[in-house]
């Protein structure tokens, strides 16, 4: 598995991943140990350790290895402009066919021919190098890929007998830019060994290609999700609108095998495929104005590394907000996210299978058992409970992190379920019924007022680990786990709360009334805070009607059977009950069904002003009953 370069032994694939503050790296190896080795020595020193070896030939004086290097950042170059970020070293061997690429992030390193120096100033940043064996037949390839970042090659002395072959790599150390389309690059590697080579796939950008890497080039390549872990500027946030290729971004602070890194700290971009065996190095950090720039990403398809990397992104930020619609009878659900374009998304997988589908997804840290995530659950029909006697209908999640200020909401249609701290389970009985999830990012500030509306509607609480640290500043939350009741008026609440995406948060309302209120909620609050007719789904008894009497004001029932994208649904078994607006971009999930006696008791509606939401649900509206 080794080649030898000058008698020299290199490892075929390894990474060398330096934490924040930490003078020794941590190693992986393809085809290596189960885990990431500690580095031998620290990272400073001239001599026993990855950073080094990798680099021996290029700080050193052998006659016999030749190299090109570029760094956007060169050494002892002060105030280079330029507006790559690509840093790394193309080495060979003029007496073998034996030759290396090493891709790192360190600025103003190496220095060639000088003897090993490692930049002081870079011990508090966190760092990656990547040293992948190469036949010298690959290295054209190679050129071809940085031709278009336009690196900045500081030094080169390998002789041109070695690459007469290589117009590209004559183009790339004579600093030729491609002038013509087209502007992106999809190529292909692979490390020499003959027992399992790896191959690494090259995807580049130059800046007259408008493509934001991340999105436009690498997710559309892999056709797969990817977990990011960047530095990422107020402008570009996780993107969850395509079913199986979102951007899901990694959370800050995480570990490397015990070594902590930050955001903040980390000058490494990289990423990992989900599902995956795919890890991959990009030049630039997600940013918006990557897009002008040149970048390049390097994506190794290996087991070994890719499940050392996704250990690391093993808790993500929550998208923003997303609902998933599940017909009767149907076990994959539709699903829809705030700022997706198009149409429903289909499920990846069966609703009743322990993972690879959204209600799974959303409620992963519920069944699960994270430290650092906390919960608390109600359920008018609290699982493994039986025969419990409540006027609430309501079903939700308030989920938080111990770690940072991240929250979610979950609110749920489905009796019995999730049973906290325990596997995955979907009920049965429920697959032949329709039922809706939303799940709602937030931060943790919103909690109160999600705790305030839920006041009034007395929900039933089965589950609750949150410590009173994290809730001391929100007497609200602090009476909904006691179980105080509003016991003088008003006893209507009108709340709102946004989702947490600086980009586009999406604004959502909560009306909420106990029972003590004598209000029927759709016509009495939902209508009078609309200002709007809406057009209602739900169960309906044979005393409430549709009402047209007020202009604007009207209540409108959509006729059953409809269809959720392609999926039947119909009243006698469809246990969700909501509403959307006309005119209109208010999509309303409400607790309580279109029933008479629903005005003796508590009940609460969630309405989301968002265009894209309100699209869907107003597309199954299309045909509704005639006014009576």
């Amino acid at each position: 598995l080794k080649i030898e370069m000058k008698n020299v032994k290199y490892k075929r694939r390894s990474i060398v991943y330096k934490a924040p503050g930490q003078a020794n790296g941590k190693i992986i190896v393809a085809g290596g140990a189960v885990n990431w080795q500690d580095g031998a020595v620290e990272i400073t020193v001239q001599n026993g350790h990855s950073f080094a070896k990798a680099l021996e030939h290029v700080v050193g004086n052998d006659g016999r290895i030749k190299f090109l290097a570029y760094n956007n950042i060169p050494p002892r170059v002060p105030k280079v402009k330029t507006k790559s970020n690509s840093k790394g070293v193309i080495v060979l061997s003029t007496a073998a066919d034996a030759a290396a690429w090493i891709v790192h992030t360190v600025p103003g390193f190496p220095a060639a021919k000088t003897g090993y120096t490692w930049p002081v100033a870079e011990n508090a940043r966190g760092h990656l190098l990547i040293c992948l064996t190469v036949s010298e037949s690959q290295i054209n390839t190679i050129a071809a890929s940085l031709l278009l970042v336009q690196p900045l090659v500081h030094y080169n002395d390998i002789p041109e007998t070695e690459t007469a072959a290589m117009p590209y790599f004559n183009k790339l150390k004579e600093g030729r830019t491609p002038t013509l389309p087209p502007f992106t690059s999809k190529r292909s590697i692979r490390t020499e060994n003959a027992g399992g080579p790896v191959t690494v796939h090259i995807y580049s950008k130059s800046e007259t290609s408008k493509y934001e890497i991340y999105k436009k080039v690498i997710v559309k390549a892999l056709k797969k999700t990817i977990k990011v872990w960047s530095r990422r500027d107020n402008k570009l946030k996780g993107d969850c609108r395509v079913l199986q290729k979102n951007i899901r971004l990694i959370k800050s602070p995480t570990a490397i095998n015990g070594h902590n890194t930050n955001l903040e700290a980390d000058d490494t971009n990289w990423a990992v495929s989900d599902p995956g065996n795919i890890f991959c190095q990009v030049d630039k950090p997600y940013f918006r104005n990557q897009t002008r720039e040149p970048a390049m990403a390097i994506c190794i398809e290996n087991n070994d590394i890719f499940a050392r990397f996704s250990e690391i992104a093993a808790q993500l930020e929550d998208c923003p907000l997303s609902i998933v619609y599940k017909a009767p009878g149907q076990l994959n659900g539709k699903i829809i996210v705030a700022g997706a374009a198009g149409n429903w998304q289909n499920g990846a997988g069966a609703i009743n299978a322990a993972n690879g589908h959204s209600f799974a997804k959303a409620l992963e840290h519920v069944v699960g058992n994270d430290v650092t995530i906390k919960f608390l659950a109600y359920n008018n029909a609290p699982p493994r409970v039986p025969k419990v006697k409540t006027k609430s209908n309501s079903k939700g999640l308030i989920i938080l992190s111990t770690n940072a200020d991240a929250a979610a909401w979950i609110v749920h249609t489905v009796p019995g379920y999730p049973i906290p701290k325990t596997v995955y389970t979907w009920p049965a009985a429920e697959t032949a019924k329709g039922h809706l999830l939303l799940c709602l990012t937030i931060p943790e500030s919103q909690i109160n007022a999600i705790a305030a509306s839920l006041l009034f509607i007395q929900p039933m609480i089965h589950y609750n680990d949150i410590p009173e640290t994290e809730t001391a500043a929100m007497p609200y939350f602090g009476k909904l786990i006691k179980g105080e009741i509003p016991t003088l008026p008003p006893f209507t609440s009108r709340g709102s709360i946004r989702t947490d995406n600086a980009g586009g948060p999406v604004t959502v309302y909560i009306y909420s009334k106990s029972e003590s209120s004598k209000y029927e909620i759709y016509k009495k609050i939902i209508v009078k805070a609309l200002k709007k007719t809406i057009k209602v789904w739900s169960r309906r008894d044979n005393k409430l009607k549709g009402d047209c009497r007020v202009s604007q004001r009207h209540i409108r029932l959509i006729t059953s059977p409809a269809s959720v994208s392609g999926h039947n649904t119909n009243l006698e078994l469809d246990e969700t009950s909501w509403a959307v607006s006309d005119p209109g971009n208010i999509f309303c999930h409400i607790d309580k069904p279109y029933f008479k006696d629903q005005a003796k008791e508590p009940s609460l509606a969630v309405c989301i002003e968002n265009n894209d939401i309100f699209a869907r649900f107003n597309e199954i509206a299309a045909q509704l009953d005639n006014c009576p």
